[in-house]
């Protein structure tokens, strides 16, 4: 009859060197462009990272082979105490760090990454079969575990603070992979009108603060009053009703043909800004079917 200890210790030795397989196999494909994970998470969690999700992946792959290193050695070199105890501590570490991530994906990015999902689960697995296999000190991992997680629960994240250019009227958010935001850059561009551009993604926690999550957005960001224009066609309008209150503006101020007194010279006025608010249709759209004309969602390939 087989040893139940060798058995879980054989299980452990092979999920981790397919949990390393895995993670390498996931290295390549990104080499390529490609990625195993399909879910939008993968792509919102990358744009978190410091030095790139590369740098992450490395670990996780350096984690996993240690692990099945250490365990090959302690089975086949039992008199090998310390390559066992220090399997323990890296798989006690591992789960730690796993916590965290779980914890910073549901409660700070609120997205589900299906990869570091999978690699949660080889982890998890890996803890269960050491314990099973008579190593107790890798119960004080799943506990860490679940504190990190509970205290990313309990600990709300701080308010979002960004730096917006001061010096912009408008602020436009766009996405490279957009087309709508393509089409209205041309238009600001044709119209000679002076505005910021900035990349979604680098902004995506601060506008989804306030509830946006398609792009292009136009930051209407005059000192009293601060407003969000989401769409193509609500921008247009906005344009539209921009031009038309410079035009009224400078042809009020036209003096007929026929008066020819001469006036002291009156200081020039900046043009007249629209109120956004008191024009009609300008926020709102004009029926639910064209409700998502001129959006594409932040993250997503809209050519």
């Amino acid at each position: 009859m087989h040893n139940p200890k060798h058995l879980f210790d054989k299980l452990f030795s092979t999920v981790s060197s397919l949990a390393a397989l895995f993670v390498l196999t996931e290295i390549i494909m990104q080499a390529f462009g490609k990625s195993i994970c399909f879910s939008e998470g993968c792509k919102l969690t990358a744009q978190y990272t410091r030095f790139g999700d590369l740098s992450i992946l490395l670990i996780g792959l350096a984690a996993f082979l240690s692990m099945a290193v250490l365990s090959i050695i302690e089975r086949f070199y039992y008199s090998t105490s310390f390559a066992g105890r220090l399997l323990n501590l890296l798989l006690v570490v591992a789960l730690t760090g796993e916590g965290f991530f779980m914890g910073y994906l549901m409660f700070r990015i609120q997205t589900v990454c299906v990869f570091c999902l999978i690699v949660f689960g080889c982890m998890v697995t890996l803890g269960i079969l050491r314990i099973l296999s008579g190593q107790r000190e890798v119960i004080a991992g799943f506990a860490t575990l679940a504190a990190v997680f509970s205290l990313l629960y309990l600990v709300l994240p701080v308010g979002i603070t960004v730096n917006l250019p001061a010096e912009n009227r408008l602020i436009l958010f766009y996405s490279q992979d957009c087309r709508h935001c393509a089409e209205v850059m041309k238009e600001f561009e044709e119209k000679k009108i002076a505005v910021a551009h900035l990349p979604v993604n680098e902004y995506a926690n601060f506008l989804k603060s306030m509830g946006i999550d398609h792009v292009p957005t136009l930051l209407v960001n005059d000192p009293n009053q601060k407003v969000f224009l989401t769409g193509k066609d609500a921008i247009s309008r906005y344009l539209l009703a921009c031009a038309t209150s410079d035009k009224d503006a400078s042809g009020a101020g036209q003096k007929p043909p026929a008066a020819k007194k001469k006036e002291a010279p009156v200081a020039k006025r900046p043009p007249l800004i629209p109120d956004i608010f008191s024009q009609p249709g300008l926020l709102s759209v004009p029926d639910s079917a064209a409700a998502d004309d001129g959006m594409c969602k932040e993250d997503e390939i809209c050519k």
